[in-house]
């Protein structure tokens, strides 16, 4: 059986063509350019990487990255264009590694769908921890990937989070490279591993589903039956590729139902909105009719406040009116002198016979008496100044 790792059991420079040197052409930059080393890696691979990374529950998982390396012009590349999932790694202290049967395993797969290729790198699929680099990584990756041209991608599939680490210029450890590119092939031997090792479907539900998508059914010559007729040979599609354009599809469809959801929150969130601001409006309304009230209310108690006062005033007046006439009360004085000595009364303003009666006399017996000493004709008509006699 021939050997695909050394001593070191570090698999690198499997069967590489030194003719194929050539450069991705259709690339699409992720970052900013690393000077040190460029990384290019095809798109196939990259989408079964993160498919790789959703399956199985969101476990921690590893692949082996393979591809070429080159320098051209003093400029060192790696251009990876297959991935291959790593399968039974046991556990060192916590940190993966690689067994003998693994690498047999990963030599196998090369040898079956990427002849030419070497050992790149590899890719650690940590779902929901980020793109970091972790301790365990970076011990793992100089124990079985010595190169300096070696990587190590790290991928969050589930924030879609993904970084390259190379080798620092020491080459004593790892560093986050600024960049890398993705690039665009047709990518037959990618194309051949996705369809044996999907992370989604079986081998037969995805070859099925991209046929039924991709030929038409016809009916027989005779019309009793339809069937699915086997496509002719110039009429054969890139399997691999209509199983991805049906995965996008199914995806999108998704996407536009969660879309859906955010509209309909979007749209109750905005009726919300409304209703708050109605009423906001409706109470900044009651408010300026409270303010309102409360000046009318203000101004109605001014009101009945100089109205109070008035009254008040009225009676103070009265009161000092009727002083005087308290004072200027004769003391009581025997009936004979009252009887030989006559008595005069100026009339005051306000003042009545009663009243007069009831401060000579102390009742109002004296009325008559008082219209019949000074012949008066009416007892309301007397009038200020008036004198008269107090019998």
């Amino acid at each position: 059986m021939r050997q695909y790792y050394d001593g070191d059991m570090n698999l690198y420079d499997y069967g590489v063509d030194e003719g194929a040197s050539i450069l991705p052409e259709k690339t699409k930059q992720m970052g900013a350019l690393e000077s040190q080393i460029r990384i290019y890696i095809e798109d196939y691979v990259h989408t079964y990487l993160y498919q790789y990374g959703k399956s199985g529950g969101g476990k921690e998982k590893t692949a082996a990255l393979v591809g070429r390396h080159l320098e051209i012009n003093g400029e060192e590349s790696v251009i990876i264009s297959g991935a291959i999932q790593s399968k039974d790694i046991p556990q060192k202290s916590g940190a993966e590694g690689f067994s003998e049967e693994t690498w047999e395993y990963i030599g196998s797969q090369m040898e079956t769908y990427f002849k030419g290729m070497s050992l790149v790198g590899w890719a650690h699929l940590q779902p929901g921890f980020g793109s970091f680099l972790m301790a365990k990584d970076e011990l793992f990756h100089e124990e079985f990937f010595k190169e300096n041209w070696q990587v190590l991608f790290v991928i969050d599939s589930l924030d879609k989070m993904d970084t390259f680490y190379i080798y620092n210029e020491e080459g004593r450890g790892l560093r986050q490279s600024r960049g890398y590119f993705v690039y665009y092939d047709k990518n037959r031997e990618m194309q051949e591993y996705m369809l044996d090792n999907s992370t989604v479907y079986p081998k037969e539900d995805l070859s099925a589903m991209a046929m039924e998508e991709s030929f038409p059914e016809e009916e027989m010559e005779n019309g009793f039956e339809r069937k699915k007729r086997r496509p002719r040979p110039e009429e054969r599609m890139d399997a691999a590729k209509e199983i991805r354009r049906v995965l996008q599809k199914r995806a999108k469809e998704a996407e536009e139902v969660q879309k859906g959801k955010y509209t309909m929150l979007a749209g109750i969130s905005g009726a919300l909105c409304v209703v708050c601001l109605c009423m906001g409006f409706a109470l900044m309304s009651n408010m300026t009719r409270l303010r309102s009230l409360e000046g009318e209310i203000l101004m109605v108690q001014s009101s009945y406040q100089k109205l109070e006062e008035s009254i008040e005033g009225v009676k103070v007046q009265a009161a000092f009116a009727a002083e005087p006439k308290v004072e200027e009360e004769p003391k009581a004085e025997p009936k004979k002198e009252k009887e030989a000595v006559e008595t005069w009364y100026t009339v005051e303003a306000g003042d009545s016979l009663g009243y007069i009666s009831r401060k000579y006399y102390g009742d109002n017996s004296g009325v008559n008496k008082i219209i019949q000493a000074n012949e008066l004709e009416n007892a309301d008509m007397i009038f200020a100044g008036q004198s008269l006699l107090i019998p």
